[in-house]
């Protein structure tokens, strides 16, 4: 596996794509990629951008990916709307997968399970290294709706009969606007869609999972919900339950895209381990009902969890990206993907960009491409589940 990444911030898209694509392949010297990987913000043409970039790298080569809100490259990152983020990569003989299933509106169980079924087809095995990719943004009805990863997951389970040990993926968002985006499947462009890109033995994929929150206090039982609104908390009605535990710190009109709930898939009573943990970012409130709206619908009744603050403390990822070059065991690291969550740039009041301390941490070993997403994946004890406010650095490898 042979990687060149490019990047570029030109509001012109064919500047764009052609100044991402040629910067992939000069950092690679070679030509002919096997596939691109292509990521572009919504302010993009998504038709025209992907002509753009198969020109420069061959009409005929697949070009997979979708919208982001924005990009990261081992030393450029940015999400101010005019971003594009490209990985052209060979794959030294070795092939990959993959897959893809339209009509994602109001039917994710169906589409994760038609994934599954095409999964199950062409022989994955529990270890293969997988990618999902799915449109996150629904505006079929006007507002804005999410569409759901819980249950597309749970219909990949159902086709296939488990779920990859290491599925990494991410729920594409095009802008802040949220707006609906795109994604580009081969020689295809298409919308409500989910892709899954899969890669053969000799290809290792380790994650770990960057949360940078901690608990803030006890557990708390969720017993009532309805979808992704949480209703009752602790059989209280859910919004002046939670205002009664943080008054007068932070009033309900204050809890969309800041409010996160955690829940432990370890012991409850065991020391904090951040790898055990699946963030929960609040995306709105239900004031008729006093809901709080979740990002996710797995917050069912009797779900537990902790409210979690968020710690401006990047310091944890380095140790743990180094962690994860360290385990190679002899193999050889071949690229990085990192996915982040849109809400952890600085732009959102943090101290500091991550993506700058994940470039330093990757320190050029390997090229990197970021992107900014709505919701991401990574395993939790060998399960892929969904995540928010999170970081999902990716390390490829091969046998040396």
């Amino acid at each position: 596996m042979y990687v060149g990444v490019g990047y570029s911030g030109h509001p012109d898209t064919e500047q764009a794509g052609t100044n991402a694509a040629h910067r992939a392949l000069r950092m690679a010297g070679r030509n002919d990629p096997d596939f691109v990987l292509l990521f572009a913000s919504n302010l993009h043409e998504p038709g025209y951008l992907r002509a753009v970039v198969a020109s420069v790298v061959g009409a005929n080569v697949p070009i997979v990916g979708g919208s982001a809100i924005g990009a990261i490259t081992n030393d450029r990152f940015g999400y101010t709307g005019e971003q594009v983020g490209l990985a052209a990569v060979w794959m030294e003989g070795a092939g990959f997968e993959l897959y893809a299933k339209g009509g994602l509106i109001d039917n994710e169980l169906v589409v994760g399970e038609r994934l599954g079924l095409s999964m199950a087809k062409a022989g994955i095995k529990i270890d293969t290294p997988t990618i999902l990719l799915y449109d996150a943004i629904n505006r079929s009805r006007g507002d804005v709706r999410l569409n759901l990863a819980t249950p597309l997951l749970e219909g990949m389970e159902k086709g296939l009969g488990f779920l990859p040990s290491n599925m990494v993926g991410a729920g594409l968002q095009g802008d802040y606007e949220n707006n609906e985006g795109h994604q580009w499947v081969a020689d295809a462009t298409v919308q409500q869609n989910a892709m899954l890109l899969a890669f053969p033995h000799g290809i290792r994929l380790d994650s770990a999972i960057m949360h940078g929150c901690r608990p803030a206090g006890d557990y708390y039982t969720v017993t009532k919900a309805d979808r992704q609104t949480i209703l009752e908390i602790n059989g209280q009605p859910a919004i002046p339950f939670v205002e009664s535990q943080l008054h007068p710190a932070l009033p309900a009109d204050a809890f969309p895209f800041f409010m996160i709930f955690g829940i432990n898939r370890g012991e409850e009573d065991g020391d904090f381990n951040d790898d055990n943990y699946a963030n929960r970012l609040c995306l709105d409130i239900d004031k008729e009902r006093n809901g709080i709206v979740m990002f996710e619908s797995d917050m069912v009744a009797g779900t537990r969890f902790q409210i979690m603050y968020r710690s401006l403390d990047l310091d944890y990822i380095p140790a743990k990206v180094n962690a994860l070059f360290k385990n190679l065991q002899g193999r050889k690291p071949s690229f990085a993907f990192y996915i982040d969550c849109a809400g952890r740039a600085a732009r959102y009041g943090t101290e500091r960009d991550d993506a700058i301390v994940v470039q330093k941490a990757v320190d050029g070993r390997v090229p990197l491409l970021g992107i900014y997403s709505g919701v991401e994946i990574a395993p939790i004890k060998n399960r892929p589940r969904t995540l928010d406010w999170t970081g999902v650095f990716c390390l490829f490898s091969e046998e040396a």
